[in-house]
């Protein structure tokens, strides 16, 4: 019986996340990272690509072709067409307007160790990280399995969404924002990506008295675990901050589920209950459920993103 092999890459400005997904699921011995290195000129990017691929595709074994390569890519990009438009970010600026699809398309059938390993109907998929992440929840055993009506938020350097209506990604509807994003969504000075995020958590330490220069976010929730008052107090004011921001838009689509993930979820027993509390008054009764584990969602993904349709 021949498998069904799709390489998945989750790309960072510091890591670049890979594995192989052997009929659905990942093939565990595959996972891997790798260095970015997202400073490298045009050429040398695409060939830093092409070699996680080869190297992946050389962990599954010798024989596997590749159906496709599916790629959660930091934005602002054009996922439909492959075009990056990230620039001044300090991360990809070589790739600023190319057809960066086309390109490593391009590269993979033409290097020794890939191009006899692509299966005749193989091609390049492009997404959104979180939106792949909520694909991934929405699959068998996921935190959004089920779920008539979903959005999946990762949290962590900045706030990723995505809406979901039973399990098929949902981007240009009258009742989600455009693209599903939430982090551009205004609030106070600046806008919801500046405050459910790292560097709100951040924000909020300094006001609480605790050293934010010293302290990450995985130690504050190590204090607030340890009966910290102030810790405690601080994620309590991020899970209200966190509703008085997406409650406005959360409400327009009515979900039935909200799903954490990002290294932020890991923190939820602390800010959640706030959040739900903040949220009942406004009509807003979703379950909340985290994440087992965000990075294999966002690969489980890419086999939604490559056999699942988007509204």
């Amino acid at each position: 019986m021949t498998s069904s092999l799709i390489v998945a890459f989750d790309v960072g400005g510091t890591q670049i996340k890979a594995a192989a997904i052997v009929d659905g699921a990942i093939a565990q011995a595959t996972v891997s990272h790798y260095a970015s290195q997202a400073d490298l000129a045009t050429g040398p990017m695409i060939a830093r690509f092409t070699d996680i691929f080869a190297d992946i595709l050389a962990k599954v074994g010798p024989d596997a072709a590749a159906d496709g390569l599916g790629v959660a890519f930091p934005g602002p990009f054009d996922y439909e067409e492959g075009v990056s438009y990230i620039r001044g970010l300090g991360k990809f600026d070589s790739l600023y307007g190319l057809p960066v699809g086309q390109l490593l398309g391009e590269a993979l059938r033409s290097d020794g160790r890939t191009r006899g390993r692509l299966a005749p109907h193989f091609r390049i998929a492009f997404e959104n990280d979180a939106a792949l992440f909520g694909l991934g929840e929405s699959g068998p055993g996921g935190a959004a399995e089920g779920a008539d009506r979903a959005v999946c938020l990762t949290i962590g350097t900045g706030l990723g969404s995505c809406f979901l209506d039973r399990g098929r990604l949902v981007k240009q509807r009258d009742d989600v924002p455009p693209e599903g994003w939430l982090y551009t969504v205004p609030y106070r000075e600046g806008i919801a990506d500046d405050y459910i995020s790292r560097r709100g958590v951040l924000q909020l330490a300094g006001r609480h008295g605790l050293d934010a220069k010293r302290l990450d976010v995985l130690e504050l929730a190590g204090l607030a675990d340890g009966g910290d008052k102030e810790a405690q107090r601080l994620f309590e004011e991020f899970g209200r901050q966190m509703a008085d921001i997406l409650i406005p838009s959360l409400l327009r689509f009515q979900p039935d589920r909200i799903v954490l993930g990002g290294q932020i979820s890991k923190s939820a027993h602390l800010f959640a209950p706030a959040f739900r509390e903040a949220a009942a008054p406004a009509g807003l009764h979703a379950e909340i459920r985290v994440s087992r584990d965000t990075l294999s969602s966002t690969l489980l993904g890419v086999y939604g993103l490559i056999n699942t349709a988007v509204q």
